[in-house]
């Protein structure tokens, strides 16, 4: 049953490189480690993550750490090793692809996480070695470019910047509503868009460029943005002192509604002052209804991103990724 759709034609390998197969870079090089994030925690420390920063391009998101790399892997600490997934070959090329392109996300199919991957890579490319980013670059641009296909083949409509269209239903601002972001990174800079009819502001616990806000709040004027708000947004990592900062600060507040996606259903926190509280849980529960919708659109790209990496490099072996979607990916 395929419900009337046909795969594309799968271009040969050297038509997808664009150059000779005797160029084709080789994929048994190919490496990825995997550490998943469990109820948002980091699988590594900060010093295990500048140590390993060193042998490849990591990329370090709400959900997930990865390093990426060819050739021999790093030694790795056995406190590090954690919950520690090693991926190589074609299979490492398709986890890959499936993270990119936002089909292994909480919120499937979204957008934000490629911002994440192209910031990584460029970092990676002022800050490493020739000979780590060189044999790597190939890979890179094919995962770019293949993408961009299954974005554009398979996802329109279905993620974008699902994060923003969904926390805009949640919280419902009315127009001009005065809507603060904490955390001003990639998810923030994204979800803005959405909240074009309200009036946004940002706060940042650390000094940073401003984004395109109405109110922006320097690092010393927490206090000014929670008077300030009538929803507010977390886009900053669940923080015992971070977060009971602003318990104090919302305390008597008239706060109409705060959503904070560091944090799940288990995690939550009493905020004294805030009409209505939300978090991720809210969000992905948002996300499955409309995911259910978008089904068929979201198994026709994961059955491209296999194809896709069985053009490139045909050998994936049997124990290929499972294809599905979830929170706990």
């Amino acid at each position: 049953m395929t419900n009337g759709w046909r795969p594309s034609r799968v271009a040969s390998v050297p038509e997808v490189f664009g150059r000779p197969m005797t160029d084709r870079p080789n994929i048994d090089r190919l490496w990825v480690l995997h550490w998943p994030r469990h109820a948002g925690v980091s699988s590594l420390s900060a010093q295990g993550l500048v140590q390993l920063g060193r042998s490849g391009v990591l990329v370090d998101t709400c959900m997930r750490q990865l390093l990426i790399g060819t050739g021999p892997r790093p030694l790795i600490d056995p406190a590090c090793a954690g919950t520690l997934q090693i991926y190589s070959g074609a299979s490492a090329y398709r986890l890959l692809l499936e993270i990119i392109t936002g089909l292994r996300s909480a919120v499937c199919g979204e957008t934000n996480v490629y911002g994440q991957f192209r910031r990584a890579w460029q970092v990676s490319q002022q800050s490493l070695p020739a000979d780590i980013t060189q044999p790597l670059s190939p890979f890179i641009d094919a995962l770019f470019s293949d993408t961009r296909r299954i974005r554009q083949q398979h996802l329109q409509g279905v993620g974008g910047n699902s994060y923003g269209s969904l926390a805009r239903r949640l919280l419902a601002p009315a127009r001009g509503a005065r809507v603060l972001f904490v955390g001003t990174g990639e998810l923030a800079r994204s979800m803005l868009p959405f909240f074009r009819a309200a009036e946004t502001g940002a706060w940042n616990h650390r000094p940073v460029a401003p984004p395109a806000v109405d109110q922006w709040f320097s690092t010393t004027q927490a206090d000014a943005a929670a008077r300030w708000a009538e929803h507010i947004i977390f886009t900053t990592p669940a923080d015992a002192e971070h977060d009971a900062g602003w318990q104090a600060r919302l305390r008597h507040s008239t706060v109409r509604s705060l959503l904070h996606l560091g944090r799940r259903r288990s995690e939550a926190l009493h905020w004294t002052g805030v009409e209505s509280v939300f978090d991720l849980d809210d969000i992905l529960g948002a996300a499955e209804a409309r995911a259910n919708v978008a089904s068929l659109q979201l198994v026709r790209a994961r059955a491209a991103c296999a194809e896709l990496a069985g053009a490139r490099f045909p050998a994936i072996p049997d124990e290929a990724l499972p294809l599905f979607c979830s929170a706990q990916a």
